[in-house]
């Protein structure tokens, strides 16, 4: 057995070049796929950070719609119990314009008492008489 080698043929030489062209394109293909493949991952990883710092934001402003909201409730509670005291307080002043004269003398005159007016000052003041001025100073030290 005779084992010489024969020469290629022009065949075989141009299908051993087009057999390496392919295995070169290969490689060059497989290193784009994994150069898209790290880059796939790092936009990905980007994309999880830039969602959960929109859910962080998200989240905050939900906690700061919810403080406001509870913050609105206790003004609108005070505003209406202000609205109430107010609404007394017109009643009251209503009431007092509405009273005997007679009686404002007399609060007049306890208000005098209050400040430290001597008894005269009060008869002078109110009109009321001297034993009226005299039972009210009295009155008013024993409060005090």
């Amino acid at each position: 057995m005779d084992w010489q080698l024969a020469a290629p043929t022009v065949l075989e030489i141009v299908l051993c070049v087009f057999i390496l062209i392919l295995i070169v394109a290969i490689g060059v293909i497989y290193s784009h796929v994994c150069t898209l493949r790290a880059a796939l991952n790092d936009c990905e990883n980007k994309n999880a950070e830039a969602i959960l710092r929109v859910e962080a934001i998200a989240n905050n402003a939900n906690n700061q719609q919810t403080e406001a909201q509870a913050r609105t409730l206790v003004i609108t509670r005070h505003l209406k119990e202000l609205e109430e005291k107010q609404t007394d307080i017109e009643n009251h002043v209503r009431e007092l314009k509405l009273q005997d004269p007679s009686l404002r003398l007399y609060q007049r005159a306890a208000e005098l008492v209050k400040q430290g007016a001597s008894i005269d000052e009060i008869i002078e003041a109110c009109d009321i008489p001297r034993a009226e001025a005299e039972m009210l100073v009295m009155v008013h030290k024993q409060h005090s």
